[in-house]
């Protein structure tokens, strides 16, 4: 299934330039979505919602996190619903948004502050987030983040 979605993916994605800069009224439309999907996803994973994630990620939504930790979604959402892991804080900025026909890639910042096995920690990363118009309507089918380096005061 992951293959098939990423060769679908590659296909949709590879002809023409991304339009981040015009497309008209139905770009621009099209983008307000995604950033709206954004700010869904984050307020979904805050409040652990489930079912809010099943219908922003597609079924076979993967992500690589800051760590390189690989997870499905189902992993992601199995995860949060034991109680090991919460997520306080989840927030996107600086966002992009560019258009490929049926696909789009986000990229920005993510800040978040979250607790797994009772060990506090907070990120700063950066973030890509590919999605797919499928006939229900654009959902996320793969993203991946990679940690910001913490600054370090001169000595």
């Amino acid at each position: 299934m992951l293959t098939r979605l990423a060769l679908l993916v590659c296909s949709l994605a590879l002809p023409g330039r991304p339009s981040s800069e015009d497309g008209g009224p139905a770009a621009s439309d099209a983008r307000a979505q995604i950033v709206r999907l954004e700010q869904e996803l984050a307020r979904a994973v805050v409040e652990n919602d489930g079912a809010a994630l099943r219908r922003i990620q597609a079924e076979g939504y993967v992500y690589t996190d800051s760590d390189a930790k690989v997870s499905t979604r189902e992993d992601f959402i199995a995860g949060y619903s034991s109680g090991a892991s919460r997520v306080m804080r989840l927030s996107f900025h600086d966002l992009v948004v560019d258009l490929y026909e049926s696909a789009a890639v986000v990229r920005g910042i993510l800040e978040v502050e979250r607790v797994d096995a009772g060990v506090k920690t907070s990120r700063r990363a950066r973030y890509t987030r590919m999605y797919v118009r499928f006939p229900e309507g654009w959902r996320a089918v793969a993203g991946h983040s990679s940690a910001l380096a913490t600054v370090r005061p001169p000595r």
